[in-house]
């Protein structure tokens, strides 16, 4: 619309920088776009004199302070000559009218500049009177006629609609063809307002322009919808208009009249509507977007603080919907999200608000509800789910949803809160075999614990944006001395606290498993053994062997062979110098996959150990498919060795079976030197436990020397 427009538009940034003009600017000044773009607007057209440059750089900073719409009714502004030529310069006159642009939040970002060039009417002014030949009278009555004249041309050319009341009864007499384009084209001049344009009436208009006319207060509208009837025997139209009323004083500075100047802005408030509806909605469901629903829970938990009604709030997780993504692709995801979406919303009180959250997650508000009410309506939504027959390519789909909830009063502090205390809920409602509703207890010792995890979760994230995430190293030792004249140690990851404490691992592995960190930890641990073994001499590297763990998570990482290999080129070295421990629980979770990647690995020329090796029923048999070459047997047959003759009987048969098929065995859990002994009676080859050696910082001297270790 700009592009095509006969009046001549320049788009700036903030900081003045031209963004973008039309052909009518470009006409008026004389130049190309490239002149203009992205340049800062006075070095583009520079003032011949600061008074010309301060007059217009404070008309933008008005209008960027105020948002408001600003106009000079005349600037001399001078612009240089073709080419940029500053020594001779074409002196020019205009009138400036500068819009702000804003966003859907009603921040000014860009500001509309349209100058009209007035000098030709200017110069005629100034010049238009012969003193010689005309008297005092005529003389007078020409320049009066000529002003008139010129004030009429220049409302002509406002970028806007402009008209002039006059009196109480607000009496037409002048408007530009602008006003008339957004009123229709009647007989208006010489009539009240009243009669001018009666189907105003009951819309306010007529009362705020007595009330200018009054107080003598102007009057600033904002996209105020009006309806109007522009032809007579249409039906009304509403438009949206953004207007000032100002009131024009006599000579005796009493208010004669009104200025009533503004702009048509019905399409801009219709986009600003549809940009402001999608900021606020989902795409896919038409349900409230996230951020609409946080801000409404914000508003929710503010309200706790002067009032004493409970609030409830549901997370809704549906159950195995990957299933469906990967068996019939997103497209069919997206349509069972919104057969869910309207099932919910069907059944969802209309005074409640209903979200998603994100994924296949659903937020509901339940605000002046408590706890009883909206654990009755999460089973209603939860039956409601179980009943959804999703059918896709004739394949049927089952549903089933996972629901948290929460009611809360004054003890929740923020929105955050209270999501995190219905989402912990929800995920414990999944552990508790899914499709079931979970209530949230303030005293609850489960929901305490997950939300605990939960809180892990960021602290580790941070922990490793901010390196203090640390490997301590722990030597396995060798049962039958001089076996091995290698230095075996298991990396073993520790936390700092922001305070310096040392955090035991066991306070936060389980949330990283159980959150999905994990392979986030593991990959800083192999980065780190990767570097630490580069650093060491090569006598010193030749016979140190350090093993890593796995985790479930990262060994089901598809990524992890890529990671490896970028790791070896960067610190070449023998790959059979890192062992990668992964637990017995980890590998049979996916046995195939498993096999694979230990395959892969191995080929590059990686070592595996099968870590607490034991705990499962079917544990030899594993053996057959997963190529390991350390097994380290579970901790559980290794504390009471000395005293359980079936805890001895169950670690020889390991180590047995083990040697059969050319597999070295680690004690783990080993605490004393007697234990130890036992241990290599019974044929294991290897210790590890307090009772050899208590885990240190991983650092080269520790590898460097030291005593006689594996």
């Amino acid at each position: 619309m700009l592009m095509a427009s006969p009046n001549a538009y320049a788009v700036l940034s903030r900081d003045l920088r031209i963004l973008e003009v039309n052909p009518a600017w470009m006409a008026l000044v004389g130049a190309s776009v490239n002149d203009f773009t992205n340049r800062y607007f006075f070095d583009a057209l520079p003032a011949r004199t600061p008074e010309s440059a301060r007059e217009l750089r404070a008309l933008f900073s008005r209008v960027l302070e105020r948002g408001q719409a600003e106009s000079l009714p005349l600037l001399h502004y001078p612009l240089p000559g073709a080419a940029g030529d500053r020594r001779r310069w074409l002196d020019r006159y205009w009138t400036v009218h500068v819009i702000p642009l804003e966003d859907a939040a009603g921040r000014v970002r860009a500001l509309l500049a349209c100058p009209i060039d007035l000098t030709r009417h200017v110069l005629e002014a100034e010049s238009g009177a012969d003193p010689i030949r005309d008297g005092p009278a005529r003389q007078i009555g020409a320049q009066l006629a000529r002003e008139r004249q010129r004030f009429r041309q220049l409302m002509q050319q406002a970028p806007g609609f402009v008209a002039v009341g006059h009196g109480p009864s607000h009496v037409f007499e002048l408007v530009n063809n602008a006003y008339y384009q957004l009123v229709g084209h009647r007989d208006i001049i010489g009539k009240p307002v009243r009669e001018a344009l009666p189907e105003l009436a009951g819309q306010g208009f007529y009362e705020l322009l007595d009330q200018v006319f009054a107080s003598g207060e102007p009057f600033i509208g904002r996209a105020m919808p009006i309806l109007l009837q522009p032809e007579p025997d249409a039906p009304p139209v509403q438009r949206h208009i953004d207007f000032i009323y100002q009131p024009i004083m006599d000579e005796d500075g009493q208010v004669s009249g009104i200025f009533v100047q503004g702009h048509d802005v019905t399409e801009a408030h219709a986009l600003a509507t549809k940009v402001a509806y999608q900021a606020a909605h989902d795409s896919l469901t038409g349900l409230l977007s996230r951020r609409e629903f946080e801000q409404r829970l914000t508003r929710a938990v503010e309200a706790q603080r002067t009032e004493d009604l409970p609030h409830s709030l549901l997370y809704l997780d549906l159950d195995q919907f990957k299933v469906v993504n990967d068996t019939c692709g997103h497209a069919a995801g997206d349509a069972m999200l919104r057969q869910i979406a309207d099932v919910l919303l069907a059944r969802m009180p209309d005074a409640h608000t209903l979200s998603r959250l994100g994924g296949d997650e659903f937020g509901l508000l339940l605000e002046n509800t408590g706890r009883e009410q909206a654990n009755a309506l999460a089973e209603q939504l939860r039956e409601a789910v179980e009943a959804v027959e999703f059918v896709h390519d004739n394949r049927r789909f089952g549903c089933s949803a996972s629901v948290g909830v929460v009611t809360f009063g004054r003890e929740i502090g923020n929105m955050s809160e209270a999501l995190r205390a219905a989402d912990a809920a929800c995920l414990l409602a999944k552990d508790k075999g899914r499709n079931r509703v979970q209530v949230h207890g303030l005293d609850d010792q489960e929901l305490l614990e997950r939300r605990r995890e939960m809180d892990w979760v960021s602290h580790l994230r941070e922990a490793l944006a901010e390196n203090r995430m640390l490997v301590h190293a722990q030597r396995i030792v060798a049962l039958a001395p001089g076996a091995d004249p290698r230095e075996r140690m298991e990396l073993l990851v520790r936390l700092r606290d922001r305070d310096g404490a040392m955090v035991p691992p066991m306070a936060f592995i389980q949330a990283a498993e159980r959150y999905g960190v994990m392979p986030a930890v593991d990959r800083f641990v192999i980065a780190t053994a990767f570097r630490h073994l580069a650093a060491l001499d090569p006598a010193t590297r030749a016979r140190t062997s350090l093993s890593v763990n796995l985790s479930g998570r990262t060994l089901s990482d598809e990524r992890l062979v890529a990671f490896v290999e970028e790791l070896l080129l960067a610190h070449p070295f023998a790959p059979g110098e890192i062992c990668f421990e992964i637990t017995e629980t980890a590998a049979v979770h996916d046995l195939a996959l498993t096999t694979r990647m230990l395959h892969t690995l191995r080929g590059l020329g990686f070592r595996f150990a099968l870590d607490d090796f034991g705990s499962g029923m079917s544990s030899f048999g594993y053996l057959k498919h997963l190529p390991v070459d350390y097994l380290k047997i579970d901790g559980i047959f290794i504390r009471n060795l000395r005293n359980d003759p079936v805890d001895a009987a169950m670690v020889e048969a390991i180590a047995r079976v083990a040697g059969a098929m050319g597999i070295r065995t680690v004690a783990e859990y080993v605490e004393d030197a007697e234990t130890a002994h036992l241990l290599a009676a019974l044929g294991v080859d290897y210790a590890q436990g307090y009772g050899v050696h208590k885990p240190v910082p991983l650092v080269p001297a520790a590898c460097a020397h030291g005593s006689q270790a594996p």
